[in-house]
């Protein structure tokens, strides 16, 4: 349990705290690049402003030059038709190629100014551009992209430092959380375990000691009395008999109720065809339905498939018959079908025209020795065990099971199961 809650909650932490650093990463180098821009673009500036005052000369620009904080800036004025008419790192301008394909020169012409990291065409060193469009022309300051640049446009490290320990500290504590909720859980559990178990020993103690009471009971008359006449001997044996039966058939569905509870993931399943499943129950109870005078319609509109174990698959649909059988009354109709399928489950119901319960019944249907006429449930044998079986089964199948009354009388059970 303990593992789970930290391995859920880990990765949606994880994931939320790349997000923010992404994200921060991305702010802060954008905010360097921008400081870079502003630097460049207030040079960019200087330079039309000088080439203005001097009504279009480019003379003397040089001393401009000197004067900005970086001596190995690169200053470019381009004209609208993207010719070079001035860099101060080049002496012959002629011969350099039509700048308007430039990157940031081509940004500057839609937004006002662009900036772009490229190998220059004439030196064949490294720069950061930065291009700024005025009234006639464009003017286009640039660094070369050496370590003091890249080192300006880098985010610092301060951030990464904090995200990594607010990481480490998180983590801690989402593990430890974990453990403490994970343990609280635990206990719960264990406490909710203690007593189901402890209720469940109460319920199985009182439900064994009706026919352990009666066996015992006719054995100490047949003990008590050798000379009794054989009619009533061969009584009390059927008597005792039927007794032991019902006892063995309790212990029966305790076992498999309490496999089913305790280790459902041991439950082996198998490629079964479904059809098949309930002929085979059908066959087994044809005596007792033929008594009863029910009859039974199955409609599944061909064979059905499905990852089972055969074991408990069985159990679902002989519980449900037996149910009918003890419970529901005779000259009825019983009506299996396969109501609809997804991509996951198969949807069954299972209906009869018996008597049916009444409705404060209905909720308590699936609970463990639950019987809705205790007198008559034991008269029949059953254990009151069937229903929980059913309930237990089809959800170790992913499935889901409920109940209702019928409108024309009888219940119907509507349940899935996974493919």
């Amino acid at each position: 349990m303990k593992k789970q809650l930290f391995r859920y909650y880990l990765p949606l932490f994880l994931i939320f705290s790349f997000t923010v650093l992404a994200f921060q990463y991305n702010r802060e180098k954008q905010y360097k690049a921008d400081l870079i821009n502003t630097l460049l673009g207030d040079t960019n500036e200087m330079v039309y402003n000088y080439f203005e005052s001097k009504n279009g000369s480019l003379a003397n620009i040089d001393s401009l030059i000197s004067l900005f904080p970086h001596s190995d800036v690169r200053v470019t004025v381009i004209d609208l038709k993207g010719i070079v008419v001035f860099d101060n790192a080049v002496q012959d301008v002629v011969h350099m190629e039509n700048h308007l394909s430039r990157k940031e020169v081509q940004q500057a012409q839609q937004n006002g100014s662009g900036s772009d990291i490229r190998t220059s065409h004439t030196n064949h060193k490294r720069y950061y551009y930065h291009a700024t469009k005025f009234g006639n022309c464009y003017v286009r300051s640039s660094l070369p992209y050496d370590v003091t640049i890249s080192s300006l446009l880098s985010p610092d490290n301060l951030f990464l430092y904090f995200w990594l320990i607010i990481t480490f500290v998180v983590a801690a504590v989402l593990f430890y959380i974990s453990n403490r909720f994970a343990s609280q859980l635990r206990h719960i559990q264990i406490e909710h375990d203690t007593s189901v178990r402890r209720r469940l020993t109460h319920q199985v103690a009182h439900e064994l000691k009706t026919p352990l009471s009666s066996i015992i009971g006719y054995m100490e008359t047949l003990h008590d009395n050798p000379d009794i006449a054989p009619e009533r001997q061969r009584f009390f044996i059927e008597r005792s008999h039927a007794q032991a039966e019902r006892l063995n058939q309790l212990l029966q569905d305790i076992l498999m109720l309490n496999q089913m509870n305790e280790v459902p993931q041991s439950v082996h399943t198998e490629p079964v065809c479904l059809n098949k499943v309930v002929k085979n129950v059908l066959d087994d109870v044809e005596l007792k339905l033929q008594e009863k005078n029910i009859a039974v319609d199955t409609s599944f509109g061909g064979d059905v498939w499905l990852k089972a174990n055969p074991m408990l698959l069985y159990s679902i649909f002989r519980n449900l018959i037996d149910n009918t059988l003890a419970y529901a009354g005779e000259n009825i109709k019983v009506n299996i079908a396969l109501t609809s399928e997804d991509a996951k489950c198969f949807h069954f119901s299972y209906s009869d025209t018996g008597v049916g319960v009444t409705p404060e019944h209905i909720p308590f249907l699936f609970d463990r020795f639950y019987r809705v006429d205790k007198g008559r449930s034991r008269k029949t044998g059953g254990t009151g065990l069937g229903l929980s079986i059913v309930k237990n089964a089809v959800e170790l199948h992913r499935g889901a099971i409920s109940v209702k009354n019928k409108h024309n009388g009888g219940l119907e059970f509507i349940f899935s199961l996974h493919k």
